[in-house]
């Protein structure tokens, strides 16, 4: 398959079984995530990932960001929404979470480090269907907040960019139909 043919056939999966991903295989992905252009060599890479039990204490720094916003998080109604949130992480075996680290060189741009991180989880979603993964990438509020990536033992520089759910599909996703990039686009050539 091309590499044009792969991007367009690839798509987010949320259904997942728990079966789990071989860390040999995860490796793969995390080793094809660092393969994208970065400036100033920065390598502003940053990965977290999250399996097992571990899945719980995401779940508890999710809820933790959305009980800090509510009037009440120890009513029955906001109980059983943060039971809920809790649950989230265990979607799938595995969570890579992925962040951008700040640079210490002085040329180099944040907004540029989040880019190449950006396109590390593009590499990622893309290796993995190329090895039969189902895999989403997840944001959030919670996900921009400084108090999760510390939550999550990243230094206090580091900009959080998602967390990619990786798994075996539990049912097959039909492919979508994707847009032309026509109607997005203008060309300027004179």
């Amino acid at each position: 398959m091309s590499i044009i043919e792969a991007i367009k056939n690839r798509n987010s999966h949320a259904l997942m079984s728990e079966q789990d991903i071989d860390p040999a295989g995860i490796r793969r992905l995390l080793d094809a995530a660092v393969c994208v252009p970065v400036h100033h060599r920065t390598d502003p890479w940053r990965f977290l990932v999250i399996r097992g039990a571990g899945r719980a204490k995401l779940g508890d720094v999710m809820a933790a960001h959305l009980a800090k916003d509510m009037d009440d998080p120890d009513s029955p109604k906001n109980t059983k929404f943060l039971d809920k949130i809790r649950k989230k992480p265990f979607r799938a075996p595995v969570i890579i979470v992925a962040g951008a680290a700040k640079s210490d060189c002085k040329q180099a741009l944040m907004v540029e480090d989040v880019a190449a991180v950006s396109a590390s989880c593009q590499n990622i979603l893309l290796a993995a269907a190329d090895m039969g993964l189902a895999a989403i990438w997840r944001t959030g509020s919670f996900t921009y907040a400084a108090e999760t990536a510390q939550a999550l033992g990243f230094d206090e520089d580091t900009q959080l960019v998602g967390f990619i759910y990786l798994g075996h599909s539990a049912k097959e996703i039909r492919q979508k139909e994707r847009p032309s990039a026509e109607k997005f686009t203008r060309w300027l050539d004179n």
